[in-house]
């Protein structure tokens, strides 16, 4: 651990020296995740712009510069970004999952950007970006929500889940929707999950009233990350749960 906190602040000192370096903005090592092998440290490194604002990401794969993989357009502002090294597509390599905060006012991103090097040996270990479906496409294309009069339904494929909302005291319960801007990702088991909330509009929030979510699993195909099932688990104190299986 001593080793990996020396080579972070030998990784920012040489970044804050470089003499091409025009604009102001302060290159920084935002996330890192160590390993007993020099070779497989994890460095995620992005200019800071603001207190909240880093474009100009950079992810590091070992201390000695052999896998660098620059993303100029990436972006990330507000709340936490999330770093992960596993094996996500089932072939024994760990790979890197980069979560940002993509949202920018008027310009209409989702508040969470996904991003997953794949690593490959061929016969060299290097690491690509991998296609992944668009979580709110993907929803859309498989599930609809609707209300009628004190019921919400959800509908995946052929099931049809119900949720009371009278039982839930919202004042004035209205159109429901799911919360795209909310969404979040996590590794489950060697699985990628994205989490989505639905909710209902309610005049005493300006959100609306957690109804329950969406819980989408995602696996390889061979050439993307695709929708494989959604659960929905329904806000109550058994946390329901259904699974349905899109192919």
């Amino acid at each position: 651990m001593g080793k990996h906190i020396l080579t972070i602040v030998f990784l920012v000192l040489m970044l804050s020296l470089n003499p091409n370096k025009t604009n102001a903005s302060e290159r920084v090592v935002l996330l890192s995740i160590p390993s007993e092998v020099w070779h497989q440290n994890v460095y995620l490194l992005a200019d800071k712009k603001s207190w909240m604002e880093y474009e100009n990401f950079t992810v590091q794969i070992g201390d000695r510069g052999e896998n660098i993989y620059n993303f100029p357009n990436w972006y990330h502002g507000k709340y936490d970004p999330a770093l992960y090294k596993e094996d996500i597509n089932g072939d024994s390599l760990e790979d890197v999952i980069v979560v940002l905060n993509n949202y920018r006012a008027g310009i209409g991103n989702p508040l969470k950007d996904i991003h997953i090097l794949n690593q490959i040996h061929d016969p060299y270990r290097r690491y690509y970006e991998a296609k992944i479906d668009p979580i709110r496409m993907a929803i859309k294309q498989n599930v609809k929500i609707e209300k009628n009069d004190n019921l919400v339904n959800i509908y995946i494929e052929e099931e049809t889940f119900t949720i009371d909302i009278t039982k839930c005291n919202f004042k004035n319960p209205r159109n429901p929707f799911f919360g795209f801007e909310l969404t979040e990702y996590n590794i489950e088991n060697g699985l990628l999950i994205a989490t989505v909330p639905a909710y209902v509009l309610r005049d005493d929030s300006v959100l609306g009233g957690y109804i329950g979510h969406l819980k989408v699993q995602y696996n390889w195909d061979g050439q993307a990350y695709i929708v494989k099932e959604i659960a929905f688990i329904k806000f109550t104190p058994e946390y329901n749960k259904h699974f349905i299986t899109l192919y």
